[in-house]
């Protein structure tokens, strides 16, 4: 797929042959292969220096600065591109995506509304359309609507359709899914049936304990799917494909993996590995070991992955931990208690001490850590392991511990992400008043609680470093994947479409935009432990490189998810270009 890209771009020669030869017959200067001129180049580097110019050789950035400095890399070979002013970034980062779920999870009905009805006719429309299908999906399914109207939905309301085939919709959060009968009668659930993580993944009943159709957490979730769907690599392989150009065309150019689905870790990871081979994975993915289950030393197989999957674009390398569940489900670990459900005593995934001794472990052997924590009591969980292991273990210059989601932290831990040199990673997409966090977590939670969620800019007035990942596809209220998108709502802590809500956390919440450019950047590939090589425009660094059609310094904050990404290179070559989007 890059070889292709390649092919549309024509050469154009800025200097004579005869400058081009005395260079190179200097031996001083190679011939660049690429030049991008007349551009606002906002390299992201140490000091936000901004260049006019950019010229790579193979997949290395050997020149930025002004464009008469750029003369004597140009030669008869090299492509050019002249931006005409527009703004050149070094290319997007995610630090917390879901390839493989991105590939199976999005497919089939979209149901990303708000109106409870709507989902309903959606689903039902999509199964009249498509009646060869041997089941049927959905995804985007909203909780608010429905909790609005007292509860969650059950599979009543898609019993009702004509059809006698399966139907599986997936919530927008990715740890939820409503199914029908025909679906619980396929996958074998029946009121026997036990919960596979009991207080954690659900299988919700109703009042006689038969399953309603409303499955709670992936464990849960997958004793359906899997049986309905039979997801095998083909189905997989076919999603990804969809998907990983849309991606690119977003402007990405690196993804950390935190957690395969659908998919067992290592198949995932070969999955990834055999795509780059043939020329079409996009961008580098940086892997992790999913950790989920207390009994298990998760670094026996975290030590093989390491070693079986190092290639230059796909490496495996971390450990993450999955702390607790989230606040909609009462799963969510806080340090007070619930407002709407104070009782609630919900258990740590992993507990604490088990995972103090294996970060400890790990950190011993130079692996990095990330876990998913979303109540402040699961931050402070890590935190406090973190701690433990910069204690008790010698110094290391690639220590890159990191706090995912922290939809909440807590006052007092505020200052500890600077104190430990913890990266704060979490969705900018997710920085807003939407439904989901007005009739939900501000139940859960109260309004002082809510209003405080997504603390990023404490974080970095107390001097810690914030990085932006998706978590695509999953999300409390959109599913986002693009950059543009997540970096508008952190700048304005509003979401597109809900401009007149308040914004989260008022005013001194908003982002400044240089601050979350740098955690789509530099800061996203320090956490991930590639800043060496890529997240800011530097000689030496891999040529990772977006072009936007707009510098968004100049644009209004609230449109910067409309500006256009021209192109988009990984590593020296061209994964994404605009114009062939006009043929």
């Amino acid at each position: 797929m890059r070889i292709r890209f390649l092919a549309s771009i024509a050469a154009i020669s800025l200097a004579s042959a005869s400058q081009t030869s005395l260079a190179q017959d200097n031996g001083l200067i190679p011939t660049a292969d690429w030049a991008l001129i007349n551009g606002r180049v906002h390299t992201m580097d140490a000091n936000n220096s901004i260049a006019e110019a950019i010229a790579v050789e193979d997949d290395t950035i050997v020149y930025v600065g002004d464009e008469e400095g750029l003369r004597n890399y140009i030669g008869l070979g090299t492509h050019v591109i002249d931006v005409h002013g527009e703004m050149v970034l070094p290319g997007f980062i995610d630090a917390h995506t879901h390839l493989v779920g991105g590939a199976f999870v999005n497919s089939g009905a979209n149901l990303l509304t708000d109106d409870a009805d709507e989902v309903v006719e959606r689903m039902r429309q999509y199964v009249a359309d498509n009646p060869d299908q041997p089941f049927y999906i959905g995804y985007g399914l909203r909780r608010s609507p429905w909790l609005a109207r007292g509860g969650l939905p059950t599979k009543d309301i898609l019993d009702q359709f004509d059809t006698d085939k399966p139907i599986y919709i997936w919530a927008v959060d990715g740890h939820a899914a409503l199914v029908n009968s025909k679906a619980l009668e396929v996958a074998g659930i029946t009121k026997d049936t036990e919960d596979p993580v009991p207080g954690f993944a659900i299988i919700h009943r109703d009042s006689d304990g038969n399953p309603n159709g409303w499955l709670e957490e992936p464990p849960a979730q997958m004793l359906v799917f899997g049986p309905v769907v039979n997801p095998n690599e083909e189905f997989i392989l076919k999603g990804t494909r969809t998907w990983l150009p849309r991606i690119a065309a977003a402007g990405v150019t690196s993804v950390q993996d935190l957690g395969i689905q659908g998919m067992s870790q290592e198949d995932g990871f070969k999955l990834f590995t055999n795509l780059d081979k043939d020329g079409e994975m996009p961008f580098r993915v940086k892997g992790v070991y999913y950790w989920n289950n207390a009994s298990e030393d998760p670094l026996v197989t975290l030590r093989r992955f390491r070693e079986e999957f190092h290639s230059e674009h796909v490496t495996v390398s971390k450990l993450k931990v999955n702390v607790d569940g989230a606040d909609d489900s009462h799963s969510g670990l806080y340090v007070e208690p619930y407002v709407d459900k104070p009782d609630a005593k919900p258990n740590p995934i992993i507990p604490p001490e088990v995972i103090k001794k294996v970060v400890t472990e790990a950190d011993r052997e130079g692996i990095n850590v990330v876990c998913h924590c979303w109540g402040d009591l699961a931050v402070r969980h890590m935190l406090d392991a973190y701690e433990n292991a910069i204690e008790t273990n010698p110094p290391r210059e690639d220590r890159r511990f990191v706090v995912s989601h922290g939809s909440s932290v807590h006052a007092d831990d505020i200052l500890r992400f600077a104190q430990l040199g913890v990266v704060y990673d979490t969705s900018g997409a997710w920085m807003a008043n939407d439904p989901t966090l007005v009739e939900i977590s501000r139940l859960r939670l109260g309004a002082e609680r809510q209003d405080d969620m997504y603390p990023a800019m404490k974080i970095i007035e107390a001097g810690g470093k914030v990085s932006f990942g998706s978590d695509w596809p999953v999300s409390g209220y959109l599913s986002e994947y693009r950059p543009l998108t997540m970096i508008r709502t952190a700048v304005t802590r509003r979401l597109p479409g809900l401009d007149d809500r308040p914004p989260l956390g008022g005013e001194s919440a908003k982002m400044p935009l240089q601050e979350a450019l740098r955690a789509s950047t530099i800061n996203a590939a320090y956490n991930m432990g590639i800043d060496d090589i890529t997240g800011s425009l530097e000689v030496g660094k891999k040529a990772d490189i977006v072009v936007l059609e707009e510098d968004l310094f100049d644009v209004d904050p609230y449109k910067i998810d409309e500006v256009k990404v021209l192109y988009t290179m990984m590593g020296g070559q061209l994964t994404y270009d605009h114009r062939d989007d006009t043929k």
